[in-house]
């Protein structure tokens, strides 16, 4: 990337202005038909395609903190996918970490959705619509731009710097 891209990037995350997504998905809904003269009301579920726009805050230390439970289930072992390691179909090894890592990502990227306040309900729904409809790339993707928004790094540089500048340096006692 550019410089002036990172730097609008930056920016962008310091005066909270989202990323955004789109997810097109079959939504349930359902329709209320009337029988016998309207005497009689019977459901039916209908599938319809929806396309629906996700907005990614720049996240919370608390949103962070839960994101943390999820993030600690991610591994790959790169030993397996190293040049020297002839005794492993790599193909197969790489859909065995997409399907490990999927269910974890798309909760990560729930989380990242929902925010501070959300019911335990609402983020089951979320996820599964999610999982189900994310593509491994876009789930990586988002993911990712989630850690960059998460903006871990400058807190760190921040949190070294502010512990090394104090206004009095203590003198040892003789």
């Amino acid at each position: 990337m550019e410089n002036k891209e990172l730097q609008k990037k930056e920016l962008d995350i310091l005066n909270d202005v989202p990323f955004v997504f789109e997810l097109e998905y079959n939504k349930e809904k359902v329709i209320q038909k009337k029988k016998f003269f309207g005497l009689i009301t019977t459901n039916k579920t209908i599938h319809e395609k929806v396309k629906e726009e996700f907005k990614i805050y720049p996240l919370r230390l608390s949103t962070m903190d839960r994101m943390a439970k999820y993030q600690i289930e991610l591994y790959l072992d790169k030993s397996k996918f190293e040049k020297e390691n002839k005794d492993v179909d790599t193909f197969n090894e790489m859909k065995l970490v997409a399907v490990n890592n999927a269910e974890a990502m798309a909760s990560i990227v729930t989380i990242a959705v929902l925010g501070a306040d959300y019911s335990e309900k609402k983020f089951q729904k979320l996820k599964k619509v999610l999982y189900d409809n994310l593509t491994p790339y876009k789930l990586e993707l988002i993911t990712n731009e989630i850690l960059s928004y998460s903006s871990l790094a400058n807190f760190l540089n921040s949190t070294v710097t502010m512990s090394t500048k104090t206004t009095i340096s203590p003198n040892e006692v003789e």
